[in-house]
């Protein structure tokens, strides 16, 4: 049949009209709060990135939180000497409040996430 599709060209050209009709996502950020800027997250979850983290603290990132919990958590954590890695170790743990923090030594430092059911502080924790 002269002028016809094969079957298989037409779903291609139909899922190519599709993507491209849908886009690849929104390059612009949105402001959140006072000193946030929301980030790419999982569906259906907010993650901020923080203007202002603790004095010793990278980028602050908190999902179901503000950003004034996630200093307060910040804080509390730096105050725990429990949670500080010992030097011979690369991992940590501790319990601040209701929270559970895990830490990983990186080059840059120590990242650590404090998480609770629906809720999570991400920070990294700068080389002295």
């Amino acid at each position: 049949m002269r002028g016809a599709h094969h079957p298989a060209f037409l779903v291609v050209v139909s899922l190519l009209a599709v993507a491209l009709a849908s886009g690849c996502g929104s390059s612009g950020t949105d402001s959140s709060g006072e000193g946030s800027t929301k980030t790419a997250a999982p569906p259906g979850a907010v993650v901020s990135v923080c203007s202002e983290a603790p004095a010793g603290a990278g980028v602050l990132r908190v999902s179901g939180v503000d950003c004034a919990t996630g200093r307060d958590i910040v804080t509390a954590w730096a105050a725990k000497g429990v949670c500080t890695t010992p030097a011979d170790t690369s991992r940590t743990s501790c319990t601040v409040g209701e929270y559970r923090c895990l830490g990983a030594t990186t080059e840059r430092g120590l990242a650590v996430n404090c998480a609770r059911p629906g809720r999570s502080i991400s920070f990294l924790v700068k080389r002295g």
